[in-house]
């Protein structure tokens, strides 16, 4: 009963936050998704070594280890 209780509280909380955050960016007449279109990609300034790299036998996991991502990050 008290952690029903207990969650039926910090959910209140929550929608209260998401709320208020969500008035605050209508007002602020900023979008509310992600900008549409190619961006930019962390990993764009090496993209030249991380495509020779494969060249040489490395792996996706090795190379995704090494430029600190994930292994299906690197054929976006």
């Amino acid at each position: 009963m008290a952690f029903s209780v207990a969650a039926e509280i910090e959910r209140d909380l929550i929608s209260v936050g998401t709320k208020k955050a969500l008035r605050a960016r209508k007002a602020s007449r900023l979008p509310f998704e992600r900008p549409k279109g190619l961006g930019m990609c962390k990993l764009d300034p090496f993209r030249p070594a991380i495509e020779a790299l494969p060249a040489i036998g490395s792996t996706q996991k090795f190379i995704a280890k090494r430029y600190g991502t994930k292994p299906a990050n690197l054929s976006n």
